[in-house]
């Protein structure tokens, strides 16, 4: 798994046409009614974009590529915000289990500021 990904989808969303007017660049793009698992099929359309490449060992170059990837792509995000069909989007962090007794991650004002304004919802993902 990478380490953060902006996750996009919604039941009716048309990703073919947000991507084809977009400059974001999906590492993986999908389709509703495609197979997805065995005997399942995709109830979404959408796409991810690594929005960090990051070790998962290291959640803070996470959240501070994170604010860049927010900042960078800040008009292509609004134009996504804006689009019809699109169900929250989310920034998935997936973080790597560290032997603590307490596990804690921050997520500093700026990342929520700048995402909660783009509707874009935050996870994490952890990972043994």
């Amino acid at each position: 798994p990478m380490s953060c990904m902006l996750r996009v989808s919604g039941e009716n969303f048309d990703v073919d046409t947000f991507l084809a007017q977009s400059q974001l660049e999906p590492n993986n793009v999908w389709h509703k009614g495609e197979p997805r698992y065995k005997n399942q099929i995709r109830l979404h359309s959408g796409f991810s974009v690594i929005a960090s490449n990051a070790d998962m060992d290291d959640p803070q170059q996470q959240v501070e590529e994170v604010i860049v990837f927010l900042k960078t792509n800040q008009n292509e995000l609004a134009k996504l915000r804006d689009f019809p069909n699109v169900e929250e989007p989310i920034l998935d962090f997936g973080i790597r289990d560290r032997d603590v007794a307490v596990q804690s991650d921050r997520f500093p004002a700026e990342l929520l500021h700048l995402a909660g304004s783009l509707n874009i919802g935050l996870e994490v993902s952890r990972y043994p």
